[in-house]
């Protein structure tokens, strides 16, 4: 079984389905892994979100871990559903593109009306949501550990805090420190060719895709590595004059 590893597609779901084909991905024979940050900045994270979602119904072994762009999104939501006085998480989600998500799913959306759709989602996509709320953060291989940001080298990798897999950069990315399995890890985009960095201790994925950089997927066979790569699609570019917010 080969082992395809993408990450921080941020709703580039065209730009992902054809470097899917590309790897000639098979949803049976295959694991697909996902590092986590399919939404947002793009303009297609609904159809990446169903697409992951349907994916893990068919196949149980493919593997989605929650990313921090996922983790606001679920704030964002929570706090539009339980607390009128407050609109702190929906603010940092917004600052951070939340719109091109929420749109995705309701084109009408803005910032003002953001609570009203965000309680719409959560009527409307119930199984999307629970789903998205109960990702896990961390994953490990016979060979790799598998996380969306980072990890905290002095601890053991079974003992780190959500924040630190969900959320690190520094100490993690300058650390010299490492496990006995390299990580996997996106989060920290890196915008300079070749848009990927192997390290001794990790291996970053996320090439800043939407940045002008290059989504990235991974392909492991027999403890060797082949690595794809494709700019964004015009498909997937968020137009911005529908930020009306």
């Amino acid at each position: 079984m080969r082992t395809i590893v993408i990450s921080d597609i941020h709703g580039c779901f065209y730009t992902m389905k054809k470097l899917l084909d590309e790897v000639e991905f098979n949803s049976i024979e295959d694991k697909l892994i996902c590092l986590g940050d399919m939404c947002d900045r793009g303009k297609n994270t609904r159809l990446v979100w169903e697409y992951f979602y349907n994916l893990q119904n068919d196949n149980k072994q493919h593997v989605v871990l929650l990313g921090n762009h996922e983790d606001m999104f679920n704030l964002a939501i929570k706090e539009a559903m339980y607390d009128n006085t407050s609109s702190k998480r929906q603010n940092h989600y917004f600052r951070n593109n939340g719109l091109t998500t929420l749109q995705s799913f309701y084109p009408k959306a803005t910032t003002e009306t953001r609570r009203e759709y965000f309680r719409k989602f959560a009527k409307e996509q119930k199984k999307l949501r629970v789903w998205l709320k109960n990702l896990p953060t961390r994953y490990e291989s016979s060979n790799y550990y598998f996380v969306h940001a980072g990890v905290d080298f002095n601890k053991n990798f079974w003992d780190q805090t959500h924040r630190d897999m969900v959320w690190i950069r520094e100490p993690f990315l300058s650390s010299k420190e490492k496990y006995h399995k390299k990580v996997f890890h996106g989060h920290s985009p890196v915008k300079e060719a070749p848009y990927y960095e192997i390290k001794d201790n990790r291996i970053n994925i996320d090439g800043g895709c939407v940045y002008g950089g290059k989504l990235n997927i991974i392909v492991i066979e027999n403890s060797e590595i082949e690595i794809k790569q494709s700019i964004i699609l015009e498909e997937d570019v968020y137009d911005k004059k529908k930020d009306r917010g």
